[in-house]
């Protein structure tokens, strides 16, 4: 007898968060194919779904027909997958790759995203939104630790989220960070957590980190997360610091652990 079940296929980076949406998708009623993107990814994600590929991401003949074999008509896109690693492999690139990748303008993440977004739909899957599985992620507006900014953080914060939302314009990155209304780091290749390190080395006082999402962001793909790492990196010589995201865009994984390393920490964060 054939059921309506509905088939999910994760494409999942690094990180906690493909499990949890791996956790929530089966109480939704959902069969899951995970498609780890990394071995780590496989390791981590293995117990909670119904099967798994490790993928190349450039391989992507192949990695279409595991969608087309398995079933899959839903697909989200979830997880850390460092730009980096994609350019150290990017000899791995099968022709359905190079055709694709040809026809770019540029690699920018939008484009390389929707270019992916197109050939997914062409094997008969439709991506879905990320936050269909994370709203629970996505913190309230206002102050979440004991310590509150400082009304110089304050100005270092509002000024931060100008140049970060101008920044996420232009698809360098999301995140900049502030001090004394100076800008210390912006985010690029490297990421939140390195660039914030890199920060680290050019003042003694606790920084001013900012994070937003870019305007009209696509949900299926961007949506940016903190978690408890990006806290690791903001401890400098001195305790404190500021972490300020944007409500409804940025999520927050692990965030009753977030507050109380922040709380330990004399590390304020709000949600702007």
């Amino acid at each position: 007898m054939e059921t309506n079940q509905k088939k999910l296929g994760i494409f999942a980076g690094e990180g906690k968060l493909p499990v949890q949406v791996a956790i929530t998708a089966k109480e939704q009623g959902y069969e899951i194919t995970g498609f780890a993107l990394s071995k780590l990814a496989k390791d981590s994600l293995e117990s909670y779904v119904n099967k798994i590929y490790e993928i190349t991401p450039g391989q992507i003949g192949r990695n279409m027909n595991l969608v087309k074999e398995s079933g899959v008509n839903e697909v989200v896109f979830i997880g850390k997958v460092p730009k980096l690693n994609l350019l150290k492999n990017i000899y791995k690139l099968d022709w359905i790759a190079i055709q694709e990748l040809s026809k770019l303008t540029s690699f920018s993440d939008d484009n390389i995203q929707q270019a992916v977004a197109k050939l997914v739909e062409n094997y008969g899957a439709t991506i879905i939104s990320q936050t269909k599985f994370l709203e629970k992620l996505f913190p309230s507006i206002g102050v979440l630790t004991q310590k509150a900014p400082s009304d110089e953080e304050l100005a270092d914060i509002n000024y931060g989220i100008r140049i970060a939302k101008e920044l996420a314009r232009l698809d360098i990155g999301q995140t900049v960070i502030v001090k004394d209304l100076m800008i210390l780091a912006i985010e690029a290749i490297e990421g939140t957590d390195e660039a914030i390190r890199r920060a680290s080395h050019l003042t003694d006082k606790p920084p001013v980190v900012v994070k937003v999402a870019r305007l009209n962001h696509d949900p299926r793909f961007d949506v940016p997360a903190c978690g408890v790492n990006t806290l690791k990196a903001m401890i400098g010589k001195n305790k404190g610091g500021v972490l300020a995201v944007t409500a409804n865009e940025t999520m927050l994984v692990d965030k009753d652990e977030m507050i109380d390393f922040a709380n330990e920490h004399q590390i304020a964060i709000i949600v702007m």
